[in-house]
């Protein structure tokens, strides 16, 4: 029994530190150096797309499967890509690449239109992959929002050149 000269008791929660930890249910996040790498990755693999497009638009057939303003709007979308991922990146403080990527000197051997398009598509699938893997690790919501467009054009773009 307590009395009531006895000191009260101060009862309360113990304090919650959790706002203070990672939530752990979500994958961890790009930091800056390996966020840069990955969109310089993205920028030299879009730089070679446009300019392997830019070549077959010149070159399309009537049996080519896709014709020239569908390649031409495609390259366009490679290009506008390019630009988006260079301005991200210095916005960021890192460097854009000034490579292109291998993806076009194996396009440049391919001479048959069918295989050309089943490698177009193997490259476009490539990107979105790496967009979509990467997408929910990325804390930058302006940059979140660039990488869903591309990723989301990509697909349509899967859809219109498909083999």
């Amino acid at each position: 029994m307590t009395s009531p000269d006895d000191d009260p008791i101060e009862v309360s929660s113990p304090v919650c530190y959790a706002h203070e930890f990672e939530d752990y249910t979500r994958p961890p996040r790009l930091q800056s150096a390996e966020l840069a790498a990955f969109l310089n990755v993205l920028l030299e693999s879009e730089r070679a797309g446009a300019r392997v497009l830019a070549r077959w638009c010149h070159e399309a057939t009537p049996d080519a499967g896709v014709g020239p303003e569908t390649l031409a709007a495609v390259r366009d979308d490679e290009a506008r890509y390019c630009a988006g991922l260079t301005e991200h990146l210095q916005r960021l403080g890192a460097e854009p690449s000034h490579v292109t990527g291998r993806f076009y000197d194996k396009a440049m051997t391919i001479s048959a239109w069918p295989d050309r398009l089943r490698f177009l598509d193997k490259g476009q699938s490539w990107v979105a992959r790496e967009i979509r893997d990467k997408l929910p690790r990325i804390d930058d919501t302006a940059l979140a929002a660039f990488l869903q467009e591309m990723l989301e054009r990509h697909e349509h773009n899967l859809k219109l050149c498909a083999p």
